[in-house]
C-alpha cells in the first residue's frame, strides 16, 4: 500500500500542513462559535457537522493523526479562548446549545483521533494446484 500523503512529504512541508490545519481549525472553531446559537437545532448541528467532516477529512487525507490533531487543536484553542470567563459568556452562554457545543466538540476530536489505521488488505490470487500454460519462451533450451 503506498504510503499517505502526509508521509512523503519534506519535514517543512509537514510543519506548513500541521499550521494550515491549526489556522482552518481555529477559522472553523470561531465560526461555529458565533452559529451554533443561530437557529437553535439547525445551527448546532451545522456548526458540530462542519467540524466533524472537517477532522475527519484531515485523518481521512492524512492517513496519519498529526493533521487531525492539529486542527482539532486550531479548534479547541479558539473555542477555549472565547470561553475563558467561568459561568458561561455571551458567546457561549451556559445552555444546551452551548454544552452541546463544548461537549459535542471534544466527542469529535475523541473518536477522530482514537480511530484506528484501518489499510486495505491486497489479497493475492489463490494458488491453485491447475498449471498455467507456459509461454513459448520457456520450452526453448
Amino acid at each position: 500500500m503506498p504510503e499517505p500523503d502526509f508521509a512523503r512529504m519534506t519535514a517543512l512541508g509537514r510543519l506548513g500542513v500541521v499550521l494550515l490545519c491549526v489556522g482552518a481549525g481555529a477559522l472553523l472553531g470561531l465560526m461555529g462559535t458565533f452559529a451554533h446559537q443561530s437557529l437553535p437545532p439547525v445551527g448546532i448541528t451545522l456548526a458540530l457537522a462542519t467540524v466533524a467532516l472537517f477532522v475527519a477529512g484531515l485523518r481521512v487525507w492524512g492517513g496519519v493523526r498529526a493533521p487531525a490533531a492539529s486542527g482539532a487543536l486550531g479548534v479547541g484553542l479558539v473555542v477555549g479562548i472565547l470561553l475563558l470567563p467561568q459561568g458561561g459568556t455571551v458567546l457561549v452562554p451556559a445552555n444546551t446549545a452551548g454544552y452541546t457545543w463544548l461537549y459535542g466538540l471534544a466527542a469529535i476530536a475523541f473518536i477522530a483521533l482514537a480511530w484506528p489505521n484501518v489499510q486495505r488488505v491486497h489479497r493475492r490470487a489463490p494458488v491453485t494446484m491447475v498449471s498455467t500454460p507456459e509461454s513459448p519462451e520457456d520450452h526453448q533450451l
